[in-house]
């Protein structure tokens, strides 16, 4: 967990705190729960700060993401870097309730970085990803990758259950 030491903002020390740190999911955390079938295997780069507007304090964050996964459609391997720029507002526990979702809590003096940084990956990260935008996916029968080229299996198949309505043109 990145914990950030929050005492020089809240003495008045300091109006901002900057903070850059990386980390790998935990195989057993939300984020590779949730996307089981992305391999997270570098790790994410946060940067960012939090600033002190007169009482008013903000979390902005630049979060680097890179993964691989399949594609949705032809199931080969993609490979991406998802960019991510965040603010949240920032509030100690005397001012609001903790389970406010509209702000990060500051805890015995300390702010829990980690925790915005993976709600927001499971915000923004792509719920299907795809190889290329017309990605034509794998043919139904045969399994062929079509965006090699075209499979032999017929293109037009009549539902059997409307089979019967052929013979009515005749």
């Amino acid at each position: 967990m990145m914990k950030l030491d929050m005492l020089p903002i809240l003495s008045g020390a300091s109006d901002e705190l900057h903070f850059d740190f990386s980390f790998l999911p935990e195989k057993d955390g939300l984020i590779a729960t949730v996307y089981s079938d992305v391999d997270f295997s570098d790790e994410i780069v946060v940067t960012g700060y939090v600033k002190n507007m007169a009482g008013y304090m903000v979390l902005s964050a630049e979060v680097r993401v890179p993964y691989n996964t399949m594609c949705a459609r032809c199931a080969e391997p993609v490979s991406g870097v998802l960019e991510i720029s965040f603010e949240k507002d920032i509030a100690t526990s005397d001012d609001v309730s903790e389970d406010n979702d509209d702000y990060v809590i500051i805890e015995d003096k300390k702010l829990d970085v980690l925790l915005p940084v993976e709600e927001q990956i499971m915000l923004e990260m792509p719920s299907k990803t795809l190889c290329k935008e017309d990605c034509r996916g794998l043919c139904c029968k045969c399994g062929k990758n079509l965006n090699e080229g075209d499979c032999s299996c017929e293109k037009h198949e009549v539902d059997p259950r409307l089979a019967i309505l052929k013979t009515l043109l005749k």
